[in-house]
């Protein structure tokens, strides 16, 4: 079996004179991801503009995929990528491995290695959808959950279901909150993200949060990734 260590991740990552920077969290998800192949996401720029550079010509459609993405992007670059590149291995028509995952990297901060999670099952929205109102669109699906809002928003701001939470606390705050309002139902957790926030940012805190996942509490796969200007008037709980 083969591990990646950091500092091999490091010496492939400034191959071609580039550098992802990742993010940094404090626990390990995966730590082992074998038959692997690489996908990196660069941050770059163009006069004023972020762009995002993907390279991918390592990548075999059979393996794991491992994607770097630069923690710096914002949600609005970074994402439409990762999409079609889902979108791009799930419309394969040869080579195809249904077992193969796609995962994100990111460094353990504690232990200072490469660790990895995995978002193959993940689906985005993004742009003109939040959560709360894909839970009214699809009643008799949460009919047996109790389902919670989180919203991430700029400046360190979060609430959930409307209600404004210090982000130093929020992890607390769910775990108290849920089994409060939860009413005896399987906990669905609904996350969603101001685009103009950072790969880093979304990623952070996605990691922290799978940390309350138990059999009576799930992050659900459908993250939502939103342009406040582009969504319709509701009460959107935000």
């Amino acid at each position: 079996m083969k591990k990646l260590t950091l500092l091999f991740c490091v010496l492939m990552m400034i191959s071609c004179q580039k550098e992802v920077e990742l993010v940094k969290a404090n626990r390990t998800i995966d730590s082992t991801v074998v038959d692997h192949s690489p996908i990196y996401i660069f941050l770059d720029t163009k006069g004023k503009d972020t762009l995002a550079e993907v390279n991918r010509k390592n990548t075999i459609g059979t393996t794991n995929w491992i994607f770097h993405v630069d923690k710096r992007l914002p949600l609005n670059v970074a994402i439409p990528e990762i999409v079609a590149l889902q979108d791009r291995r799930d419309k394969a028509q040869f080579h195809k491995n249904e077992e193969a995952g796609n995962y994100f990297s990111y460094t353990d901060s504690v232990q200072k290695t490469l660790a990895f999670i995995p978002f193959k099952e993940i689906n985005y929205s993004y742009n003109s959808y939040f959560s709360t109102v894909y839970v009214k669109e699809n009643p008799d699906y949460h009919l047996h959950f109790q389902t919670f809002s989180v919203n991430f928003k700029p400046k360190n701001k979060v609430s959930v279901d409307g209600n404004e939470v210090e982000m130093s606390e929020l992890l607390t705050f769910l775990k108290e909150y849920t089994v409060f309002s939860s009413d005896g139902k399987r906990v669905l957790i609904y996350l969603n993200f101001d685009e103009r926030l950072t790969f880093n940012q979304y990623l952070s805190k996605l990691i922290e949060l799978k940390s309350l996942e138990n059999e009576m509490v799930s992050i659900s796969p459908i993250h939502f990734i939103y342009d406040k200007k582009k969504l319709p008037d509701c009460d959107c709980g935000m």
